[in-house]
């Protein structure tokens, strides 16, 4: 997976308004556009990558061309190689001894959060999910060492840019095996494979 020193996500309310956006983007400055579409509750996303000045240019008229239309956004110009492979669906499995959870209701917060606690913290980011089956909302799981899984939610809500774009967060000191389980399966329950009690028919 070819890795972009930086990248910029801006949500839309208008679908309209964020495909006129990301064409406007794409024509500013030679980036590329990594994923674009609509997500649930009628939003549209446009994700980019490039150098840092490629990133910053094309990000600042995807922002004009939106105006009032655009909800969230953000621009890493050093992202955590973590939140990168995350963003476009990489896992790590969910180990160590704790685990942490940031849901947002928008998918640039999770993204700016998540960054801010793995750079803040000694963390892996198990997964990020974004928009698409959880009502265009999103989150991050982290795990490692509980004190440093504890660091790096606090480091994450802090960078929420307004308090309602954050929605819960959580720290399991001991997650059971169980549900270690079923995370490193997946967090979608439609992918996770049905677990019977030893011995049952079912």
């Amino acid at each position: 997976m070819k890795k972009y020193p930086a990248i910029a996500l801006i949500e839309y309310s208008s679908i309209a308004a964020g495909i006129l956006s990301g064409d406007a983007m794409v024509k500013r400055a030679p980036i590329t556009v990594l994923k674009a579409g609509t997500v649930h509750n009628g939003k549209y996303i446009s994700l980019i990558g490039g150098s840092v000045a490629s990133v910053e240019e094309s990000f600042s008229e995807g922002l004009s061309r939106g105006g009032d239309q655009v909800i969230d956004s953000v621009i890493l110009p050093n992202v955590h190689p973590q939140v990168h492979d995350a963003i476009l669906k990489s896992r790590k499995p969910c180990s160590g001894e704790s685990l942490g959870v940031i849901e947002t209701s928008t998918v640039a917060a999770t993204i700016r959060s998540a960054d801010a606690g793995i750079k803040g913290a000694d963390v892996n980011i198990v997964e990020i999910r974004l928009a698409d089956d959880i009502g265009g909302k999103a989150f991050a799981l982290f795990t490692g060492k509980l004190e440093e899984v504890e660091a790096a939610v606090q480091i994450s809500k802090s960078m929420v840019t307004k308090p309602e774009f954050w929605v819960s967060d959580t720290v399991i000191a001991r997650l059971h095996p169980d549900m270690m389980d079923q995370i490193k399966q997946s967090t979608r329950f439609i992918d996770v494979e049905l677990q019977t009690l030893e011995g049952s028919e079912v």
